[in-house]
């Protein structure tokens, strides 16, 4: 027996080796075989590997630039599950500046006659897609998937805007086998880090040192490297009368606080709320066109001339933004082409149908103010951050209250929000330059109320009329 269980330990600490090998394409059959997930039966599919590593590297002509490495490995065991063999990757825009995926490779494994049969991903099986002015994505769907199959997949991305670090998901609706996360920041960049979730995370951090090649020299610099490792993630699924789920899962998001590169000053960025409102103030494409009303002058005027009832001039201009400026579905807190050309062609984005609202509100004399506002689905902003808000309002404040407005729905009342901007709090935005929260719950229970008026028969059925009203929401 002693000189067996030697044996016995280096013939099973091959087998888990075998089993628990990520370098891409060394899919195992064991991996294949897996019927169901030991530690959660329920689940319809499983990352066996999932791993990112976000960097940043520096190119002659334009500077540093955000690089995000992506492998991941998916274990699909029913119809259910089939949903993760597509991967949809969100790319961001902005002038003539935008993030680009590169070096996408995928394959699909399955069992045939005993051996792994690999389908490798075409170049046809990969769809590019503009979402919006800010938002291009690039989607594919493994070829190939059968009940049992192991998908895998790799890709680069590549971003101008260093300052949008995409945050960094520990947690997901099917369980994780093993992750593993970096982060690297130079020097030059500092980044405030916010966790969430309760999963306990505690990431590695070591100072290592790096340097950038130039011609005929180079410059040594320091770097933070944050390294994340975890096992047997549990799943984190939809729940019942949650506005977001992805408000609890596992995950830490880096926001950049300042930028300080060689020979060069301080470049502050999102530190305070009072410097995310004033950033956002003095934007063309937000305080600006607030300060525009020419072109709508005669037509409010014709409107509210003869009517001095504050409530009365609120529900006027409400309803005429509403049944003027067609919503195109598009989310932003600032204008694409512009409040005067929404106007003029009768279809704008949120920021320009209400910023046009909270304009014209002011012109009647009315204390109106844009309100910032995270959707549900874009989650809740925990810290000073520009980007953590991606829907703007409007507020009008009363001597009896705040009245909440947004003309993107044409059937909406006042006080009245669409379901996707029910998400806690907004950061309503004054003249002076200051900002506050303010809820955007509504403070009236909605209800619904039947008036039935019925006869009801000797054998028991009963005929007549009901009537239903719905109040509210």
């Amino acid at each position: 027996m002693k000189k067996t269980a030697p044996l016995l330990f280096i013939l099973i600490a091959c087998q888990l080796s075998i089993a628990q090998n990520y370098k891409f394409g060394k899919v195992s059959k064991e991996e294949i075989q897996e019927k169901f997930n030991p530690v959660d039966s329920s689940s319809s599919a499983t990352y066996l590997y999932k791993y990112r590593k976000t960097f940043f590297e520096y190119q002659q002509s334009t500077g540093f630039e955000l690089v995000t490495v992506v492998h991941e490995r998916v274990k699909i065991y029913n119809q259910q599950g089939f949903e993760y063999a597509t991967k949809a990757i969100s790319l961001y825009k902005s002038g003539s500046s935008q993030e680009k995926v590169r070096s996408i490779k995928a394959y699909t494994y399955n069992l045939m006659d005993g051996k792994i049969e690999a389908t490798k991903l075409t170049k046809d099986g990969t769809f590019k897609t503009e979402i919006s002015k800010y938002q291009n994505e690039t989607k594919f769907t493994m070829p190939n998937i059968k009940e049992g199959s192991v998908v895998e997949y790799s890709y680069k991305i590549t971003s101008p805007f260093y300052q949008n670090v995409d945050e960094f998901q520990f947690q997901h609706a099917i369980p994780i086998k093993k992750l593993k996360a970096e982060f690297q920041a130079p020097e030059y960049y500092n980044f405030r880090v916010t966790m969430k979730g309760f999963l306990p995370i505690t990431p590695k951090i070591e100072i290592k040192g790096d340097k950038i090649r130039f011609k005929s020299s180079f410059l040594e610099f320091t770097k933070t490297v944050s390294t994340y490792n975890l096992e047997n993630i549990p799943a984190l699924k939809e729940e019942p009368y949650v506005n977001n789920i992805n408000n609890y899962r596992a995950s830490v998001k880096y926001e950049l606080s300042y930028r300080k590169l060689p020979n060069s000053t301080i470049e502050y960025y999102s530190s305070t709320w009072e410097d995310v409102v004033k950033a956002v103030y003095k934007r063309s494409d937000f305080g600006e066109e607030l300060n525009k009303s020419g072109y709508y002058k005669d037509d409010i005027d014709g409107l509210i001339n003869s009517v001095s009832d504050p409530e009365r001039r609120i529900s006027l201009i409400f309803d005429f933004v509403k049944s003027r400026v067609k919503w195109n579905e598009y989310y932003s807190k600032y204008t694409n082409d512009g409040v005067k050309k929404a106007y003029k062609t009768r279809v704008g984005n949120v920021a320009e149908i209400n910023l046009m609202l909270t304009s014209m509100l002011r012109y009647a004399g009315l204390n109106a103010n844009p309100v910032l506002v995270s959707t549900r689905r874009n989650g809740i902003p925990l810290f000073p951050t520009r980007e953590g808000y991606n829907y703007v309002i409007s507020c009008v404040e009363l001597p009896t209250g705040n009245v909440l407005l947004d003309a993107t729905n044409k059937y909406g009342s006042p006080n009245i929000l669409p379901y996707r901007v029910l998400n806690w709090e907004g950061r309503i935005i004054k003249k002076s330059g200051t900002s506050s929260l303010i809820s955007l719950y509504p403070e009236v229970n909605s209800k619904t109320t039947t008036h039935m008026l019925v006869n009801l028969s000797e054998d028991g059925d009963i005929s007549g009329n009901f009537r239903g009203v719905k109040t509210n929401h």
